[in-house]
Protein backbone atom coordinates (compact mmCIF):
# COMPACT_ATOMS: atom_id res chain seq x y z
CA UNK A 1 0.00 0.00 0.00
CA UNK A 2 1.22 3.24 -1.12
CA UNK A 3 1.10 6.51 1.08
CA UNK A 4 0.65 9.66 -0.63
CA UNK A 5 1.48 12.89 1.38
CA UNK A 6 0.47 16.24 0.42
CA UNK A 7 2.48 18.73 0.55
CA UNK A 8 1.15 22.69 1.70
CA UNK A 9 2.10 24.92 -0.77
CA UNK A 10 5.46 26.76 -0.72
CA UNK A 11 5.12 30.24 0.28
CA UNK A 12 6.18 32.51 -2.73
CA UNK A 13 9.31 33.73 -3.52
CA UNK A 14 7.80 37.31 -3.19
CA UNK A 15 6.47 36.64 0.28
CA UNK A 16 9.71 35.31 1.79
CA UNK A 17 11.90 38.00 0.64
CA UNK A 18 9.63 40.64 2.37
CA UNK A 19 10.14 38.63 5.77
CA UNK A 20 13.49 38.87 5.01
CA UNK A 21 13.35 42.43 3.82
CA UNK A 22 11.69 43.48 6.77
CA UNK A 23 13.94 41.75 9.24
CA UNK A 24 16.85 43.32 7.73
CA UNK A 25 15.65 47.06 7.72
CA UNK A 26 14.82 46.51 11.88
CA UNK A 27 18.41 45.62 12.52
CA UNK A 28 19.26 48.62 10.23
CA UNK A 29 17.22 50.94 11.83
CA UNK A 30 15.13 54.08 11.52
CA UNK A 31 17.81 55.60 8.98
CA UNK A 32 18.49 52.10 6.64
CA UNK A 33 18.04 54.17 3.38
CA UNK A 34 20.87 56.38 4.29
CA UNK A 35 23.36 53.20 5.99
CA UNK A 36 22.59 51.61 2.43
CA UNK A 37 23.46 54.13 0.16
CA UNK A 38 26.74 55.05 1.76
CA UNK A 39 27.33 51.58 2.21
CA UNK A 40 26.70 50.87 -1.78
CA UNK A 41 26.71 53.51 -4.65
CA UNK A 42 23.88 52.21 -6.48
CA UNK A 43 21.37 52.94 -3.41
CA UNK A 44 22.83 56.67 -3.77
CA UNK A 45 21.14 57.13 -7.62
CA UNK A 46 17.94 58.12 -8.63
CA UNK A 47 17.30 54.33 -9.59
CA UNK A 48 18.26 53.21 -6.22
CA UNK A 49 16.71 55.61 -4.45
CA UNK A 50 13.37 54.34 -6.53
CA UNK A 51 14.37 50.72 -5.50
CA UNK A 52 14.43 51.56 -2.54
CA UNK A 53 11.12 53.08 -2.44
CA UNK A 54 8.95 50.88 -3.96
CA UNK A 55 10.48 47.90 -2.02
CA UNK A 56 9.63 49.76 1.61
CA UNK A 57 6.04 50.60 -0.16
CA UNK A 58 5.27 46.56 -0.95
CA UNK A 59 6.02 46.18 3.07
CA UNK A 60 2.19 47.35 3.00
CA UNK A 61 0.73 46.35 -0.44
CA UNK A 62 3.10 43.26 -1.41
CA UNK A 63 1.55 43.85 -5.43
CA UNK A 64 3.64 46.88 -5.57
CA UNK A 65 7.00 45.36 -5.26
CA UNK A 66 9.26 43.77 -8.21
CA UNK A 67 10.49 40.55 -6.83
CA UNK A 68 13.56 41.45 -8.40
CA UNK A 69 14.23 45.16 -6.38
CA UNK A 70 13.13 43.62 -3.51
CA UNK A 71 15.88 40.88 -3.64
CA UNK A 72 18.52 43.50 -4.70
CA UNK A 73 17.56 45.55 -1.77
CA UNK A 74 17.13 42.62 0.40
CA UNK A 75 20.29 41.21 -0.28
CA UNK A 76 22.15 44.96 0.18
CA UNK A 77 20.33 45.60 3.39
CA UNK A 78 20.96 42.05 4.58
CA UNK A 79 24.70 42.81 4.58
CA UNK A 80 24.48 45.58 6.13
CA UNK A 81 23.00 44.30 9.31
CA UNK A 82 25.41 41.57 9.32
CA UNK A 83 22.19 38.40 8.41
CA UNK A 84 24.14 35.88 6.42
CA UNK A 85 21.89 34.00 3.63
CA UNK A 86 23.12 30.96 1.92
CA UNK A 87 21.98 31.97 -1.57
CA UNK A 88 22.14 28.73 -4.35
Amino acid sequence: METTTKRQPAMPIKQRLLIRFRKAKEMAGPKWRDKLAKHDPFFDTRTGEAYMRSVAQALSDPRRGDVDRIECVTLALEEIAGINQINF
